[in-house]
């Protein structure tokens, strides 16, 4: 409500199973402009799917339920769209804890094989991005549909937007970080299907392993397997866990239970939105 300009619309969808009275009481203020909808099962790709299918505009901005955006946001990435080789922007954000910055290290993000760069999202100058952020990134309606929208395969809601970014990519559209297009990103520990918190007993659920599993192999491939062989040997193999069978034991067990896991996503394929 305090955005200048205000969004042509906002919808909200909700997937917690309550919806706040305060969120109806706000939504009411943009009359039929709000929109609110509704899910039973926690699925934040399914949510993103579904709002951007509801949407009537022909730029979408996705943003998540726990940031702060600046005052200028909606109108720094909707600057961009006068120019009609942009197809997506990646917006800047801060994380708890982080400074914006000037200096980039451009370096390969993953590792050789895939080639996946990473431009931070918190860099302080405009530059070409390899990777669009879901908590705070806009695209042409249009392109979103003809990719597919998100996977709802990702379930747990991580390399979910890296899998859309690659896609994107592959599919010849172009991709700009504004640093224009600001918010800060609070990073709440809970709320719809957010990851849990691995530190609590290994650095890699076995949902994180499915995920890597599922997104490596169905992006690239036999050329995955080296990307997860890395893993294994940074997240398994790991010192810490070898002078402690107990914990080593647990990262074995998660290792191969999202093995499983991915393998069967892999097997099920792609579930990507269907638009009319």
């Amino acid at each position: 409500m305090e955005c200048d300009p205000l969004p042509a619309e906002i919808i909200v969808v909700e997937q917690t199973g309550h919806v706040e009275r305060e969120i109806k009481k706000i939504l009411s203020q943009f009359g039929n402009k709000g929109h609110l909808i509704e899910l039973k099962i926690p699925n934040a790709q399914m949510a993103r799917n579904e709002g951007a299918r509801v949407a009537q505009s022909e730029i979408l901005l996705f943003l998540d339920d726990d940031v702060v955006p600046d005052r200028h946001l909606i109108g720094a990435h909707l600057k961009n769209y006068s120019d009609c080789s942009i197809h997506a922007i990646a917006g800047f954000y801060l994380e708890p804890g982080e400074k914006a910055s000037d200096i980039i290290n451009v370096k390969t993000w993953w590792r050789p094989l895939t080639k996946i760069e990473k431009v931070p999202a918190l860099y302080n100058k405009r530059i070409e991005s390899p990777l669009w952020p879901s908590c705070n990134g806009s695209i042409r309606k249009e392109v979103f549909m003809k990719i597919g929208g998100f996977d709802e395969r990702f379930e747990y809601t991580f390399l979910d937007d890296t899998d859309l970014s690659v896609r994107l990519l592959r599919a010849g559209y172009r991709c700009v970080h504004d640093p224009a297009a600001r918010i800060v990103h609070l990073k709440e520990p809970s709320g719809g299907k957010r990851p849990v918190r691995p530190e609590d007993e290994v650095i890699a659920p076995r949902a994180r392993w499915g995920n890597w599993v599922y997104f490596f192999l169905i992006n690239w491939g036999i050329l995955g397997l080296g990307e997860l062989f890395y893993r294994c040997r940074t997240h398994v193999f790991r010192r810490p866990y070898l002078l402690r069978p107990r914990k080593f034991l647990k990262a074995v067990s998660e290792f191969i239970g999202g093995s499983v896991l991915g393998l069967r996503m892999l097997r099920m394929g792609r579930r990507l939105a269907k638009f009319n």
